[in-house]
């Protein structure tokens, strides 16, 4: 069961994985085929309303990446081209022989590293608003800098209600703590890309599906342009009424996206 900070996910089971003496927080649910869910700037607490959906359909795997949540932070770990190859060894460590791969924002990032570096490990790709490739030209942002923003403006960006930090108990302002310290050693700069990443996404040849919010307010249309390009023969899906956190915004609909896409 869930601990008492994590109640959001009290249908399944949280644990600790040992990968290569990194001891990494996972939470586990449902029956199906294997999933390997990778979370977003908001940690799996934020994702459980689409973990619940997709238990229903698969096994779901969710880690807190290293540095996320409880999950220990090695020194050697400080890109996300580090997380490619790391959560190629969770996946061995698992016995996940080619899973269906759903990242989420920071996690979409993640899943596409994975992906470019053992295209063969992976059944289905699902990038759901995800970062990764560069967020600027010399003339515009095409993502917002979330890092700039006040904790209320990015609220109202990822339309996220959220309590004061000074009224959260002990246990969750760790986590929150940790999961901001985490996302801004891995995409403070280059911010939330990786340079190299746009030059890589051809090796990627399982079936992939792009997801994005129809009201994202942290993605702009030339970034989604450019996944696009990146990727030309991925299934590219527009969820309406959704945001950047379409695995809270409209869960059901981003989950039913997936059963049918990793189903075909």
């Amino acid at each position: 069961m869930a601990t008492d900070a994590l109640d959001e996910l009290d249908f399944g089971t949280l644990s600790t994985l040992d990968v290569l003496g990194t001891k990494i927080e996972l939470f586990t649910a449902g029956d199906g085929p294997p999933l390997l869910f990778l979370h977003g700037i908001d940690g799996i607490e934020g994702s459980a309303p689409l973990l619940r959906e997709l238990a229903g359909a698969f096994t779901v795997h969710a880690p807190s990446h290293p540095g996320f949540g409880t999950s220990d932070q090695p020194r050697n770990l400080n890109r996300v081209d580090d997380l490619g190859y790391f959560y190629l060894d969770l996946m061995d460590v698992l016995g996940l022989d080619r899973p269906v791969i759903v990242g989420s924002s920071f996690g979409g990032w993640v899943a596409a590293e994975i992906a470019t570096k053992a295209p063969e490990r992976v059944a289905t790709l699902i990038l759901a608003s995800p970062f990764g490739l560069r967020t600027a030209d010399r003339r515009e942002q095409h993502v917002a800098d979330i890092f700039m923003l006040s904790r209320q403006e990015l609220n109202i960006r990822l339309n996220r209600q959220e309590p004061a930090l000074s009224s959260l108990p002990e246990d969750r302002l760790r986590r929150t703590m940790r999961n901001d310290e985490a996302l801004s050693r891995y995409g403070w700069t280059p911010y939330m890309h990786n340079p190299k990443l746009a030059d890589r996404l051809h090796r990627v040849t399982c079936p992939t599906l792009i997801a994005w919010g129809e009201e994202d307010a942290i993605i702009g249309p030339a970034y989604r342009q450019a996944y696009a390009a990146a990727l030309p023969k991925a299934d590219v899906a527009v969820i309406e009424a959704a945001g950047h956190r379409l695995h809270a915004d409209r869960p059901e609909a981003l989950s039913a996206h997936i059963a049918a896409f990793a189903g075909r």
